[in-house]
């Protein structure tokens, strides 16, 4: 497979009435806006899932409104990675899961079928005075040693002191991936991209920005307000570090409409770069092999 096969661009979520002419056809209805969504993306992720377990209909109704190929990413439910509904984590609850919500929902998402992506565990920043490291290996250790092994799991975390060997030695033993983000709290995007941190055989890419600064300027979503072009270079140099990787068969990236203002604009743009950096790097390739060649 292709270098740029390998990678598949996305949002994060579809249902926002601020793409209603700039993405949407004027005149959509909300309940259209997934079938629509899904004659241009192959995948989505889902964001309502961190909210709430969702009913086996609306899941049902998501397969039925999307082509066979398409792929839904889901989030753990936040009760679980949060051990709260809220934006601020419970921490003695974080990953205990007293009411068993984990088996609940991965059984509910199973109705996807081969429409299952990824499932991202997407934890907050924790105050380091708050919850210790090792505990949170520990109870990391313990949830993940209980997953389906036929299932892909990302896992997403905002403390970047953490991601130390230890973190990243049970994240491989379980062929779990690290999500790769861009978070004002994290290391720049090529600063993330070692080798050490790919630990399974796809990666996860997911571009969040600045969430409180944007909606000082925005809340809408309907355009670009921030120019992340130099940005986005750097993520698609990711992107195709990870999919140069021999171990790596998928690469999966998601924007949020926090990045930069708009989503599917991001999206597109990105895709622009990436096919650009290919292009401008299978040309060097081609020229090095003929000089090779050449001079033999």
């Amino acid at each position: 497979m292709s270098e740029l096969g390998k990678i598949h661009i996305a949002t994060s979520g579809w249902s926002y009435d601020g793409w209603l002419g700039p993405f949407y056809p004027e005149g959509t209805q909300k309940r259209d806006y997934l079938s629509c969504y899904s004659e241009r993306f192959p995948l989505v992720e889902v964001d309502s899932t961190f909210y709430t377990i969702p009913r086996e209909s609306t899941v049902q109704n998501w397969v039925a409104r999307t082509p066979s190929d398409f792929r839904f990413a889901l989030k753990v439910p936040g009760s679980v990675t949060h051990g709260a509904h809220g934006e601020r984590p419970n921490v003695d609850k974080v990953l205990r899961d007293e009411a068993g919500d984990l088996d609940k929902f991965l059984d509910l998402v199973r109705l996807l079928g081969d429409k299952l992506g990824p499932i991202l565990f997407q934890f907050p920043y924790f105050r380091v005075k708050e919850f210790d490291v090792a505990d949170f290996v520990s109870r990391l250790s313990e949830v993940l040693s209980r997953l389906p092994t036929d299932l892909r799991f990302a896992v997403e975390i905002r403390n970047k002191s953490w991601i130390k060997p230890t973190f990243l030695n049970l994240l491989r033993k379980h062929r779990v991936a690290l999500a790769l983000i861009d978070h004002p709290y994290m290391e720049l995007p090529l600063a993330q991209a070692v080798e050490e941190r790919f630990t399974t055989d796809f990666g996860y890419v997911r571009l969040l920005g600045d969430r409180y600064s944007i909606e000082k300027t925005t809340k809408t979503w309907d355009k670009l307000v921030l120019d992340k072009e130099r940005r986005l270079l750097d993520w698609a140099e990711v992107l195709i570090c990870l999919a140069r990787s021999h171990a790596v068969s998928d690469v999966f990236a998601f924007s949020n409409n926090h990045f930069a203002g708009h989503g599917p604009a991001t999206c597109r743009q990105l895709s622009f770069l990436l096919e650009q950096q290919l292009e401008a790097t299978s040309g060097l390739d081609d020229s090095d092999a003929s000089g090779d060649a050449r001079s033999g």
